[in-house]
């Protein structure tokens, strides 16, 4: 019977260390995610506050070298010319990027949840795409999709950026060819974005949603290196994750998990 009661006292003094080391594992965790998130508000305020208050002297920056550009155009050599538009082409990249880097701060912000038509999303976006899509000669299938739960604007641009990925990096001579399709996984849908392109090396596949990654030169395709870095904060904002799976020469298919949600309260409806 004594043997009996230590060997309680032993499994509930082990049931008790146990517990409180979960109890505390739970708690570090939860303080190491709550540092987390106050330093990536810090970094979206930052970049907020950076790329805005860059706007203005690029504005001025801009208009002068237009000026210059229209009252001294012919003054001055070639060669002074010539670096007039090279600091012109500059001025307009540097604009587009810190547009890109204010849309980056401001995913999520907002904008409420509310109930999205992705079907409705998608033939949105094919829309505002068309002048791209008919000048490549791109060919877009999509299978039925679902309704969830979802930041509107977010869910467009994540769709937008993915498929002008699809039609820029395509191979030389062939039209891009784009697939769109959603299987649900667990608690989660699990979208499928698949083309016909250049395709990525396996090394390359994390490195390209980091912020103002390029794995081309400027001169070959054009772009901030910004937009695959909005897919995956969009994807995270609604909490799932994005992934590519490649072949060089072949084609690439990016994948994201979007959280299966009931409606919750004070959602809207439509969109």
């Amino acid at each position: 019977m004594l043997q009996q009661t230590v060997q309680l006292v032993h499994l509930n003094e082990d049931e008790r260390a146990a517990r409180e080391a979960s109890e505390k594992a739970s708690q570090e965790a939860f303080l190491a995610n709550k540092k987390l998130e106050v330093k990536n508000k810090e970094l979206e305020h930052f970049a907020f506050m950076a790329s805005h208050d860059l706007q203005e002297p690029l504005r001025t920056t801009a208009r002068f070298i237009e000026l210059l550009q229209q009252q001294y155009k012919g003054r001055f050599d070639q060669k002074a010319d010539k670096y007039l538009a090279f600091i012109s082409d500059a001025s307009e990249r540097m604009k587009i990027l810190i547009k890109d880097l204010l849309d980056f701060s401001r995913i999520g912000t907002k904008n409420e949840m509310e109930q999205l038509d992705c079907n409705q999303i998608i033939k949105t976006v094919i829309e505002d795409l068309m002048v791209a899509i008919k000048e490549s000669n791109a060919s877009i299938q999509c299978d039925e999709l679902p309704v969830f739960i979802g930041y509107s604007t977010e869910i467009k641009l994540l769709f937008q950026n993915l498929l002008i990925n699809a039609i820029k990096f395509r191979q030389p001579g062939t039209a891009p060819s784009v697939n769109i399709s959603v299987k649900q996984n667990n608690d989660y849908w699990q979208f499928a974005v698949s083309d016909n392109g250049i395709g990525i090396e396996k090394t390359q596949s994390e490195k390209i949603f980091e912020i103002f990654q390029r794995l081309h030169a400027r001169s070959a395709y054009d772009g901030s290196g910004i937009g695959l870095s909005h897919c995956k904060k969009i994807v995270e904002l609604h909490q799932g994750k994005i992934w590519v799976e490649s072949i060089p020469g072949a084609g690439s298919t990016f994948y994201f998990t979007i959280l299966i949600q009931n409606k919750p309260q004070g959602v809207k409806s439509g969109s």
